[in-house]
């Protein structure tokens, strides 16, 4: 298969390049390719699948409490938008709710189901911190826990990717030993100051949750969390809904740290639907105007999808190509799926979106195969 005369998003650039598709990788990326099978892309953009590293649910669902047919359900979803991998994202709940949450999800990945492809369990709680704790039940925020933790993965089979985790609370320099070499470790719901972020970053964390939620704001004489991705190499997760963060406020931080951050969805159960009233983590949200809140108003996860943020960004005035690569390759490359995911290249799994120049999705390839 070779995707012709289009223009194609290829080494973070927009090049007048074909594309070709063998056995759903990627061959050859080169100009004035020759083929039979051919796809013409002329007047079009050809992008590469997105990635969402943080996700909570969609369309009526939540990836913690789903049955096998929901999840596969808003895997379908995923792929719809061109989302084309996704690490499933839990939610504060009890240890056993935990460990039913990751079960299920190894579960369901054996069975390779339609849709987007799993890269891995993204662990938001419970080793949150209660001040911080924005849309999760306080009930169940427990310390780090090494015990419960290797259980929890050993139950995902594995797939455990990524570890949320406060770095002030008891315990979790053991965790972040223990695990960073292993699995991505993502500071989050977290009040640290900059010189405890410093520390967990040089003990070996390399990842923020959600860049400015949950966590104290940037102060002159106090950076704090936010300060500290400046001074290490770590990568930062952003939600461009337009409601978690003020749209200035996004151009500024693309301006200062643009390769270190990967937009996110964070969204939950309502993502794909209308307002109204949902569940999220056993706590009731009210979705009105596409904010998702609590009845005290703290903001629940969002009802926007990856696709729609990274057109936000750009819609904000983030350069494209930039926006491109936090919604694609970032992502994969801060849990270590680059290799295989992320971006148009030779040897990597042919995800691919062919869209209009103002980004309209019109069709999405999963692994060389024509899924939307």
């Amino acid at each position: 298969m070779l995707f012709q005369h289009g223009t194609v998003f290829y080494q973070s650039q927009f090049r007048q390049i074909d594309v070709r598709v063998e056995n759903g990788k990627i061959t050859e990326a080169a100009a004035h390719l020759e083929g039979t099978e051919t796809i013409d892309c002329t007047g079009k953009l050809l992008l590469p699948g997105l990635v969402d590293i943080h996700s909570h649910g969609c369309m009526g669902s939540d990836f913690s409490t789903a049955q096998p047919q929901e999840m596969e359900k808003m895997l379908q979803y995923y792929q719809s938008w061109g989302i084309t991998s996704v690490c499933p994202t839990t939610i504060t709940m009890s240890p056993e709710g935990c460990k039913r949450a990751v079960t299920n999800l190894a579960q369901v990945n054996s069975l390779s189901p339609s849709g987007s492809r799993m890269l891995g369990i993204n662990l938001e709680g419970p080793f949150l911190n209660p001040a911080k704790k924005g849309a999760h039940d306080e009930r169940f925020l427990i310390p780090p826990d090494l015990e419960l933790l290797d259980e929890l993965d050993k139950l995902s089979g594995g797939l455990l990717r990524i570890i949320d985790i406060d770095p002030t609370l008891a315990g979790a320099d053991q965790v972040i030993e223990r695990y960073h070499q292993e699995k991505t470790i993502s500071l989050a719901h977290t009040p640290c100051t900059y010189d405890q972020a410093i520390e967990a970053f040089d003990r070996g964390a390399d990842h923020i949750t959600h860049l400015f939620n949950a966590m104290n704001g940037l102060h002159h004489r106090d950076p704090g969390l936010v300060g500290a991705l400046g001074d290490r190499d770590v990568f930062a997760e952003l939600i461009c809904d337009g409601i978690h963060i003020h749209p200035s406020v996004i151009r500024l931080i693309f301006r200062a740290c643009a390769p270190k951050l990967a937009i996110i969805s964070d969204s939950m159960c309502a993502c794909g639907l209308t307002d109204g009233t949902y569940e999220l983590g056993g706590l009731t949200v009210t979705v009105t105007g596409r904010k998702a809140a609590l009845a005290d108003g703290t903001i629940a996860g969002s009802v926007t999808n990856v696709y729609q943020g990274m057109c936000n960004a750009i819609r904000f005035g983030v350069p494209a190509e930039q926006a491109i690569l936090s919604a694609s390759l970032i992502p994969a490359k801060s849990i270590g799926a680059d290799q295989e995911y992320g971006s148009i290249e030779p040897g990597k799994y042919a995800d691919l979106l062919l869209v209009q120049p103002d980004y309209q999705l019109e069709h999405v390839y999963q692994a060389g195969k024509l899924v939307k």
